[in-house]
């Protein structure tokens, strides 16, 4: 295995010593913070953030909730005492028949939100679910098992999204995946992004929406608290919670944009950002449907696990930002960058990488899938506006071709395996790709080892190709390109043991709410035949 670059030992010393200052206190706090649980009263509707299911397994799933009053007000209009919360579950969707009753207690040291690992239950159906905290009831989810470790589902549906930010657009997109009732959503990232209020994009262009003007770039943990609790205000976006579990995974946004391991682009001392870093993660754990084995210590949190949908497909959920090297060459865009070819480089780190290599090994599933945040591929961005003329290949040093030899490991992983129908699943970029996995990525003769199916942005904005003219250029400089699309929207996989189909979906506008969703394009890939 390859080792990590020279500076992750120095970041692996800071690490343990934040794990034990942050991590270590929080989780000695909990047990014995404030007391009791006690019933409220609560003046008004503390379920503002909606509800949600998440991680499932083929007995149970995560249920969540925050308990928050008034949303935007620094501990959600909550006061500091604990709060017990009734979580029930039922067959039917009018919860007439309740199956299980259980308890939880929301704490303000982790935002009042709540966790519940829900067990025992059948695989394979769907439950539905809500909270009652004092006199106040929730509204109705729908959760689902994952099928039995040995049975073969005759059809997988879920969905693949990311990158909303909540002043580029209306949500138009999750109103759609609700509206699907499918088995599950991968979240790739990019739930929030931490910048500054700003009414206009850098184009000078009013965003559809404005964030209240006292919102600052985020830096505490209760600047990010405040952040999810205004994404997590929009219908939509709960109505997509309340409509199938989520897998949920973060990228650049939800702690600094571009950062990798212990440092961001700004190149602030590692100390200090790793501080920054466990505000962050500590406000995703509050508010993503993720089980108590990702409760961050400190900056540290273990978001790399695995999903089995019986024999049909196999899902391990990477984690591509806390254990990479650091940029190379200054990150960004590059015609020209010998470091990111450095034997030494790493997107997973040593013990992901050798986790995958172990689950790819053990897999039995038709369809192995590797949902993860930045693309796989290599990619010509010649043909962009934003991109310089040049002879040379232009790549993107913040994707897998900034650790190209990360790239060819895990490409090696997959051979040694013998994995015969490898599916990629990528967001990031605000554009949606199909894209083939081939040897050699210039050469559209050359065998063809999978494929990757990248996800365009819920509502974040984009440059794309001005004429189509560039676009011609990136098909031409890309042959293993398939489909390409700079609109916003979200990608739906229908998987069967003998093909897998992806639907593009693109909305209208989102300018303006409620604009119809259609379907850009469709694309095929049978199993057995890469």
């Amino acid at each position: 295995m390859s080792p990590h670059p020279p500076s992750s030992g120095l970041a692996f010393d800071r690490r343990m010593l934040l794990r034990g200052a942050l991590g270590a206190g929080l989780a000695g706090a909990l047990p014995a913070a404030a007391g009791a649980a006690e019933r409220v009263a609560f003046k008004s509707d503390p379920f503002t953030l909606g509800i949600a299911s998440g991680d499932p397994a083929p007995d149970g799933f995560v249920l969540w909730t925050r308990l928050a009053p008034e949303p935007l007000e620094a501990r959600g209009g909550m006061t500091p005492a604990p709060v017990e919360v009734t979580v029930e579950i039922a067959d039917d969707a009018a919860m007439a028949r309740v199956i299980r009753t259980v308890t939880a207690t929301a704490r303000l040291e982790l935002a009042h939100a709540v966790h519940a690992e829900i067990e025992g239950l059948a695989p394979g159906r769907d439950y539905f679910y809500r909270f009652r905290a004092g006199d106040a009831e929730s509204p109705i989810g729908r959760a689902r098992t994952l099928p039995a470790p040995g049975e073969t589902p005759a059809r997988l549906r879920f969905a693949a999204a990311g990158c909303q930010r909540w002043e580029g657009g209306y949500y138009t997109a999750w109103r759609a995946i609700a509206d699907d009732q499918l088995d599950f959503v991968f979240h790739y990232g990019d739930y929030i992004y931490e910048y500054a209020f700003a009414a206009h994009d850098r184009d000078g262009k009013p965003y559809p929406r404005t964030m209240p003007p006292d919102f600052p770039v985020c830096f505490t943990l209760t600047d990010y608290r405040r952040r999810y609790a205004l994404y997590k205000g929009d219908p939509d976006l709960q109505a997509a919670h309340a409509s199938c579990p989520f897998l949920s995974s973060f990228d650049d946004h939800d702690v600094v944009n571009n950062w990798a391991a212990d440092s961001d682009p700004k190149q602030t001392p590692p100390d200090a950002f790793l501080f920054r870093r466990a505000m962050a993660l500590q406000a995703w754990y509050e508010h993503m449907p993720v089980r108590r084995a990702q409760l961050p210590r400190g900056p540290d949190v273990r978001a790399y696990r695995g999903f089995r949908f019986g024999t049909l497909a196999d899902i391990a959920v990477l984690d591509t930002r806390q254990y990479r090297s650091r940029q190379p060459c200054g990150d960004g865009f590059r015609a020209h960058c010998d470091e990111a070819d450095a034997a030494g480089r790493t997107m997973l780190g040593a013990a992901q990488e050798q986790w995958l290599a172990q689950r790819l090994k053990q897999s039995k599933a038709t369809w192995q899938v590797l949902a993860q945040q930045v693309q796989f591929a290599p990619f010509d961005w010649r043909g962009f506006p934003f991109v310089k003329e040049t002879d040379a290949p232009v790549l993107d040093l913040d994707t897998w071709s900034g650790a190209s030899a990360a790239r060819d490991r895990v490409t090696a992983m997959l051979a040694e395996a013998n994995i015969a129908n490898p599916v990629v699943l990528t967001g990031d970029l605000h554009r949606a790709m199909a894209l083939d996995l081939r040897r050699d990525w210039r050469d559209p003769d050359s065998p063809r080892i999978g494929v990757e199916f990248l996800s365009t942005s819920i509502s974040s904005p984009g440059d794309g190709p001005a004429t189509a003219e560039k676009l011609a250029a990136l098909y031409r400089n890309n042959p293993h390109l398939k489909f390409f699309s700079d609109r916003r929207g979200y990608t739906r996989h229908t998987v069967t043991p003998a093909r897998w189909q992806a639907d593009f979906r693109t909305v209208d506008s989102v300018a303006t709410r409620g604009e119809p969703v259609t379907t850009a394009q469709t694309l095929m890939v049978e199993a057995g035949r890469g």
